[in-house]
């Protein structure tokens, strides 16, 4: 239609219809290029404000977990200073009170990470579409940090840990961890599966069997070495994961939240 109007114009000169008919054209395209570039940023706008909630979800359960790992390696080094002292003879405790601390010196956190959210905007190239640049920094830093994971192989490798299973009785060690062992607990979060050691026991085992138990802790001299390095393991971490959530302004961030 503008085509033929155009040829028209032309054959007979008419250059200010001509004119009129190239500034239509020209208009129109413009608004077609700026109605389309208004709905990709609308749809871009839209697509960060769903990635943004999604996303400032998932941190705030890797925040809680991290705290709840924190809570965990407290108990531990607590358990491990026992024990050490337990089993030195530089304090005065019970055979079953050594057990116990030896036991959960022995444990280590496992939690598997909530970061699918951040995994789908990566591999979209969609991480510029999050406005809010310290929620980009905070999850670029918490996904890729080695903290979480060195704080699992540490525990999970640690030799004082195979010295201790192969120290006592299979009884004696099954009633330890029915007892004593790893509990799971109800955030008010968005973390679940979290672990806690931060409660009182009991073991129903003779005194005999607890005595046996930690004689065989005392005979061998790499128990206490074992121990002290995983004591000095566990200190480094706690100190690692609360330098972790300072960096990432994740303690800012979620300030309202509460440790377990």
């Amino acid at each position: 239609m503008i085509l033929r109007r155009v040829i028209q114009h032309v054959r007979k000169q008419e250059w200010t219809a001509i004119g009129i008919d190239f500034f239509i054209v020209v208009f129109g395209v413009f608004i077609g290029l700026q109605v389309s570039n208004w709905n990709d940023t609308r749809q871009k706008s839209a697509r960060g404000e769903d990635y943004s909630l999604r996303l400032k979800a998932e941190l705030q359960a890797e925040f809680e977990y991290a705290q709840a790992l924190i809570a965990y390696n407290e108990s531990t080094r607590d358990a491990a200073r026992n024990a050490y002292e337990g089993i030195a003879g530089t304090a005065e405790l019970d055979d079953k009170t050594i057990l116990i601390n030896a036991f959960r010196a022995s444990q280590y956190n496992w939690y598997e990470r909530r970061r699918a959210v951040f995994d789908e905007v990566v591999a979209s190239g969609s991480l510029s579409l999050i406005a809010d640049q310290s929620m980009r920094l905070a999850a670029v830093g918490m996904y890729n940090t080695l903290t979480f994971s060195l704080a699992q192989s540490e525990g999970q490798n640690s030799p004082y840990r195979d010295l201790f299973r192969m120290a006592i009785e299979l009884n004696l060690h099954d009633e330890l961890a029915r007892n004593c062992g790893d509990k799971p607990y109800t955030t008010k979060g968005v973390a679940v599966g979290l672990l806690t050691l931060n409660y009182a026991c009991n073991i129903d085992v003779s005194e005999v069997e607890m005595a046996k138990g930690v004689a065989a802790l005392r005979s061998d001299p790499d128990v206490l070495r074992t121990l002290r390095l995983r004591n000095a393991q566990i200190v480094g971490r706690i100190s690692d994961l609360e330098s972790t959530l300072q960096s990432f302004g994740m303690y800012k961030m979620f300030s309202e939240a509460s440790a377990p």
